[in-house]
C-alpha cells in the first residue's frame, strides 16, 4: 500500500498573516503599522519592519516537519535601538502564540527559538534578529 500524498501549508503566507494580525491587536505604539514581509525592503524602509524567512527543514513523518524561521526585525536606527528591541521582544513573545487548532493553522509546536539579538546593519536602522523552529503538520490529499 502506497503512503498516502500529504501537502504542507504555504508556512510564509500564515506566518505573514499571522504576525499582521497579532501585532496589528497589540495596543503598545511600537506594535502599530509593522510591515510584515518575506522580502527585505529596497529603496524607502517603513518605520517599523519584520521580515519573515522561513528556510526549510527535515520531514519528521509523513505527516509533520520541522521548519526553520528566520525573523528580522527593523524599527528605530543604529543610534537609537530601543524600538527595534521592544518590537522585536513583542515579535519573540507572541511566538507562544501562533500554534493553533484553527483551520489553516499549520503550526502544532514552537520547537526552539533563539534571540532577539542585534544584527550588525549597513542600512541606518536597527536590526534584530529571531530563530524559530516550528513543529508544522501536512493535510492530507
Amino acid at each position: 500500500m502506497a503512503d498516502p500524498l500529504v501537502i504542507h501549508a504555504d508556512l510564509m503566507l500564515f506566518l505573514t498573516g499571522w504576525f499582521r494580525e497579532a501585532l496589528a491587536a497589540r495596543p503598545e505604539s511600537y506594535c502599530q503599522g509593522v510591515v510584515v514581509t518575506h522580502q527585505e525592503p529596497s529603496g524607502d524602509l517603513p518605520e517599523r519592519c519584520l521580515v519573515i524567512r522561513v528556510d526549510g527543514g527535515p520531514d519528521t513523518s509523513i505527516l509533520t516537519a520541522e521548519r526553520d524561521v528566520g525573523l528580522s526585525i527593523l524599527a528605530g536606527t543604529k543610534e537609537n535601538p530601543q524600538e527595534a528591541i521592544q518590537l522585536a521582544l513583542m515579535v519573540h513573545a507572541l511566538r507562544s502564540q501562533i500554534p493553533g487548532l484553527e483551520p489553516g493553522n499549520p503550526v502544532a509546536a514552537v520547537l526552539s527559538s533563539n534571540g532577539p539579538f542585534a544584527v550588525v546593519e549597513t542600512q541606518p536602522v536597527a536590526r534584530q534578529y529571531i530563530t524559530l523552529v516550528l513543529g508544522v503538520v501536512g493535510t492530507l490529499l
